[in-house]
C-alpha cells in the first residue's frame, strides 16, 4: 500500500482523540466487601456521616417558635427546633441529666421541652431551665447542663442542614464544603411549594448501592421506562462540583407515551404504580396512548448533595431523599414532596404516582443487586467513564475520606468518633474510669494491637 493510500484510511487526531475518549474503560467501582462488611460501615460513620453537612428538612415545615421534628441519622438521635428568635436549631436528643430522650415523638410544638424520666426542662434555645432539687446542690450551674447542641446551617432557600462534628476544629465551613451550592439554588422559587407528603421504604442493602444508582442515569432507558419518557436520556449529564453533583436533562416537551397497562387491575389502580392511569377511567385495550408530562414544562433542578442526600426540583413539585444508613446492608429512605401553591389534586397525585413509581425502581434495583454483593462471588466491575462519572466521583470521595481517618485512628491507637460530646469538662474521675474500661476491654492484649487487628 502507497504512502497516499495510508494517508488516505488514517483518521485525523481529533477523531483519535474522541474514539479513545468514547472507548477507554473507566476505573473499577470499589470492592464488594465496603458494601457488606460492619467494620467499613462503623468506619464510614466515624469517617463521613459524623463529619459532613446532611441536608435534614426544609424550613417551611416550622411554622412556629417550638415547632419540632426528630431525627435519626447512623444512631444519632437528635431534633431541629424552631426558636421564638425565628432560627431553626438542631440538639442532639439526649436529657443532660441521665441521658434519656427529651423529644418522645416525630413531631410536635413546645417552647418548654420537658424530660419524663426526672423533670428537667429546656427551651427552644436548648438551655436548661429548671432541674427540680438542684438549686441548692453547691457547684451545679445551670448554664452549664444545656442540652447538646449540633451546627446547623440554613440556606437562603430554607435547606438545613446538620453537621454532627463536635471537635474542636469543628467540620470545613458550609459555604467552603458546598461551594456554588447555594448560587444553583436560586433558580428555583422555593417559596411557591408548600409541604404535601412524606413516606419512607425500608431496604435490605448499603447506603452505597442507592447512591451508585442515583448518581448515574445509564440504567434508566432500562429500568425507568416512565422517566425514560418523560426525558431525553441523551441528554442527561452528571457534573461533579464541590462535593455535590449536578444533573441535567431534557424535558420531553410534547405529549409523552403512557406506559402500557399491566396485568394486574389491582397493581395497577394503587398510586405506586398508577403513572398515566385517569380516574374513573375504564381499563382500556393494550395500547399506548398520550398524556401531558408528568414532569412538567422546564428541565428540572437535581442535585446530590454528598454524601446520601438529593434534592429534586421539577415544575410542579420538588422533593428531598434522605438515604440514613442503619447497618451493612440495611437502610431507610426518607421522602419529603412539596407540590407548588394552588396545584390541582389530580395534578399533585399525578406527580407523586410518577414519583413513586421510579423510586421504587430503583430500590427494586438495589434489593437484587445487595443480594448479590453478599454472596461473595462478585468483587468489582468497570465504570463507564463518561455515563457512571457521578459513581466514579462520589466513590473516590468515599475511599478518601476513610482511608485518611483511618491512617488517623491507627496513629491515635484507637476509633476516633467526631461526633463525640461526651468528653468536654469530664471530671479526674470519669476520665479515669473511662482508661479503665478501656483496659479492661483490651485485656490479655496489647490494646494498640487490638484495635490494629479489626
Amino acid at each position: 500500500m502507497s504512502a497516499a493510500s495510508i494517508a488516505e484510511v488514517q483518521p485525523v487526531p481529533s477523531q483519535v482523540d474522541q474514539v479513545q475518549e468514547v472507548l477507554m474503560p473507566g476505573e473499577h467501582t470499589l470492592p464488594a466487601s465496603w458494601w457488606t462488611s460492619e467494620k467499613i460501615f462503623e468506619l464510614e460513620k466515624r469517617a463521613i456521616f459524623h463529619k459532613t453537612w446532611l441536608y435534614t428538612a426544609h424550613a417551611s415545615r416550622f411554622k412556629k417558635a417550638g415547632d419540632y421534628f426528630s431525627y435519626n441519622v447512623t444512631g444519632i438521635n437528635f431534633f431541629l427546633i424552631k426558636t421564638k428568635s425565628n432560627e431553626i436549631k438542631a440538639f442532639h436528643n439526649v436529657c443532660r441529666h441521665r441521658a434519656y430522650p427529651v423529644v418522645r415523638k416525630e413531631k410536635g410544638s413546645s417552647v418548654i421541652l420537658g424530660c419524663k424520666y426526672h423533670g428537667w426542662s429546656y427551651n427552644a434555645d436548648g438551655n436548661l431551665t429548671k432541674a427540680p432539687h438542684f438549686d441548692d446542690v453547691q457547684g451545679f450551674k445551670k448554664e452549664e447542663n444545656g442540652l447538646f447542641g449540633i451546627r446547623t446551617h440554613v440556606t437562603d432557600q430554607g435547606l438545613i442542614f446538620v453537621n454532627f462534628d463536635a471537635t474542636e476544629e469543628g467540620p470545613i465551613p458550609f459555604d467552603d464544603w458546598y461551594k456554588g451550592l447555594q448560587d444553583e439554588m436560586h433558580e428555583y422559587d422555593f417559596s411557591d411549594y408548600e409541604y404535601h407528603m412524606s413516606y419512607e421504604l425500608d431496604g435490605q442493602f448499603n447506603w452505597k448501592t442507592l447512591m451508585d444508582g442515583y448518581q448515574e442515569c445509564y440504567h434508566c432507558p432500562t429500568a425507568h421506562p416512565g422517566l425514560n419518557a418523560a426525558f431525553k436520556m441523551s441528554t442527561y449529564k452528571v457534573v461533579p462540583k464541590n462535593n455535590y453533583c449536578r444533573h441535567y436533562a431534557e424535558i420531553v416537551k410534547e405529549e409523552v407515551e403512557i406506559p402500557e397497562d399491566n396485568d394486574d387491575e389491582d397493581e395497577n389502580n394503587s398510586s405506586w404504580f398508577g403513572f398515566g392511569k385517569k380516574k374513573n377511567e375504564a381499563k382500556p385495550a393494550k395500547k399506548e396512548g398520550k398524556k401531558e408530562n408528568p414532569g412538567g414544562e422546564f428541565n428540572g433542578l437535581w442535585v446530590y448533595l454528598y454524601p446520601s442526600n438529593g434534592v429534586n426540583c421539577y415544575s410542579p413539585a420538588w422533593y428531598s431523599i434522605r438515604v440514613l444508613p442503619i447497618t451493612a446492608t440495611h437502610t431507610i429512605l426518607q421522602y419529603d414532596i412539596f407540590t407548588k401553591k394552588g396545584l390541582a389534586d389530580d395534578k399533585k397525585k399525578e406527580f407523586v404516582d410518577f414519583l413513586q413509581l421510579v423510586e421504587l425502581e430503583d430500590f427494586n434495583l438495589c434489593e437484587l443487586t445487595q443480594k448479590n454483593l453478599n454472596e461473595g462471588v462478585y468483587s468489582t466491575g468497570y465504570l463507564h467513564p463518561k455515563k457512571e462519572n457521578g459513581v466514579l466521583f462520589y466513590q473516590k470521595i468515599v475511599k478518601e475520606m476513610v482511608k485518611e481517618h483511618w491512617a488517623k485512628e491507627k496513629e491515635a491507637g484507637k476509633p476516633i468518633n467526631p461526633a463525640y460530646v461526651g468528653g468536654k469538662k469530664q471530671s479526674d474521675e470519669a476520665a479515669e474510669l473511662e482508661d479503665f474500661c478501656k483496659e479492661v476491654e483490651c485485656q490479655g492484649s496489647n490494646p494498640e494491637t487490638e484495635f490494629m487487628q479489626w
